[in-house]
């Protein structure tokens, strides 16, 4: 009798544990008859179409898509008051329970972490649907922010990257940047232009868009520097690190190796362009020229800018009288110790499906889709805000290799600004405190140590009185 209980014992517990093992199961059943409908979050309907809606329909003509204009949702919250872009994302998501929803990075974590995904892993395995053809680092990325699941899909990106005038370095003999610069060998090759030229001839070396601010950031972006310790909520401005970006920085601006310019002033017009030109092209050329016209006028030797500046400096000699430079990309500056990451990779379109979707084939068929060699083959064609992440479908833009953008694999935790320990509102203040600590050192009126010292204390205030408000 006992051995007999033994064995009852024992075979209604494997019982339990295959069924537990069925009841895991995440594999997903075939379409009915190839039909199959979802309801997919996007910018607008007409936008979703033209993006993919159309291709995905003439590929899959029996899954019907009905399409959430988050646009028209967030006009509404606006309206109503204070406005969250994730928390937004989540009302959205209760409310009308879309199948596929599309995330930028820190909603996709956010998502993530609540449990809010389909983890696609099980799904990407059944339908043996290859990952090896994206980017390297990318689906590490991916993974990282789901605690090592794999949640979401991105078929695009955008990073920065070292833009270069290949006539200038030329002219003054000087070698051109290569990949895996850190910021301190680039910032002492910009030295090398400071003295070649003078007055209204003056060649900088790197061209920053914005303030001396924004350069500072991007250092410490790439050194992996936390502004906040998430744990005390203590700002880090005095830290070792702060005080080397700071000293770097300073050093920069101070001795025309980087040029920081001051912001555009109300009603001032841009240099080089017939005011027929100027009238038609009044929203591009403000966005885009005023912020970049040293470089293309062969005053700055480099610039770091994102992928939309080559379509720019090819477009360029439509709007203006400039002739196209002769230009070259190199990968943006690397931290030493990790010199094959980049700390400049944005991912702002990950597509993921709701965990409690009643559609997932079809949903992940459209995932799918989105992410595939078709689209992405189409995306190497059009080469605007970003570029497709598998890739092999972008080897070329107007003769001139694509290695650049892809060389570093994005760094799996980057940010110098973490959302959970900086509250909202935080930096307007204290970036204006920052501007000023910087120009102080770099015009020699306090020294490095002084003007850390007072902005570590008035940022701290900020940063608590910040944390107060929230509440």
């Amino acid at each position: 009798m006992l051995k007999n209980g033994k064995s009852i014992i024992m075979l209604l517990t494997i019982m339990s544990l295959l069924s537990g093992c069925f009841g895991e199961r995440s594999e997903l059943a075939p379409l009915k008859d190839g039909k199959g409908k979802i309801r997919v979050v996007y910018q607008d309907e007409d936008r979703f179409y033209s993006d993919y809606g159309n291709f995905f329909k003439m590929m899959n003509p029996d899954i019907d898509i009905e399409v959430i204009s988050e646009a028209e949702l967030f006009d509404d919250a606006e309206k109503n008051g204070a406005f969250n872009l994730t928390e937004e994302k989540k009302k959205l998501l209760d409310k009308y329970k879309p199948d596929v929803l599309f995330l930028n990075e820190s909603m996709f974590e956010a998502f993530a972490q609540e449990g809010r995904l389909y983890d696609i892993e099980p799904a990407i395995s059944q339908d043996q649907y290859k990952l090896d053809g994206f980017m390297p680092g990318l689906i590490d990325r991916l993974r990282a922010k789901g605690n090592g699941k794999l949640y979401g899909l991105t078929p695009s990106f955008e990073t920065n990257v070292i833009y270069y005038n290949r006539n200038l370095f030329k002219k003054y003999q000087i070698e051109p940047p290569n990949g895996k610069m850190t910021w301190k060998e680039l910032l002492d090759l910009a030295e090398r232009f400071a003295s070649v030229e003078s007055g209204k001839k003056q060649v900088f070396g790197l061209y920053q868009t914005r303030g001396p601010a924004s350069l500072l950031y991007d250092i410490a972006a790439a050194s992996a520097l936390k502004l906040v310790d998430a744990k005390s909520g203590k700002l880090l401005i005095d830290s070792d690190g702060w005080k080397e970006a700071m000293k770097m920085t300073a050093d920069a601006v101070r001795n025309h190796a980087a040029y920081a310019p001051p912001p555009m002033k109300e009603g001032e017009q841009l240099d080089g362009y017939d005011d027929a030109d100027y009238e038609k092209h009044r929203d591009y050329l403000k966005q885009y020229s005023r912020s970049n016209e040293m470089f293309y006028m062969g005053h700055a030797a480099m610039t770091i800018q994102a992928p939309w500046f080559a379509s720019f400096l090819r477009d360029i000699p439509y709007y203006s009288k400039t002739p196209e430079i002769d230009w070259g990309i190199a990968a943006a500056p690397v931290n030493p110790a990790m010199p094959d990451e980049s700390a400049y990779v944005k991912l702002s379109e990950i597509y993921a499906i709701s965990a409690d979707s009643p559609n997932k084939r079809a949903a992940w068929e459209f995932v799918k889709f989105v992410n595939g060699p078709e689209m992405a083959q189409v995306a190497g064609k059009a080469m605007n805000d970003t570029l497709p992440t598998r890739s092999d479908y972008f080897k070329d833009f107007r003769g001139r290799e694509t290695d650049a953008f892809y060389l570093l694999k994005p760094m799996q935790v980057s940010g110098v600004s973490d959302k959970k320990s900086i509250p909202a509102g935080f930096h307007s203040e204290f970036d204006a405190l920052l501007s000023d600590a910087l120009n102080s050192v770099i015009e020699k009126e306090k020294t490095l140590d002084d003007a850390v010292a007072e902005l570590q204390i008035k940022g701290q205030e900020i940063l608590d009185r910040s944390r107060e408000t929230k509440q």
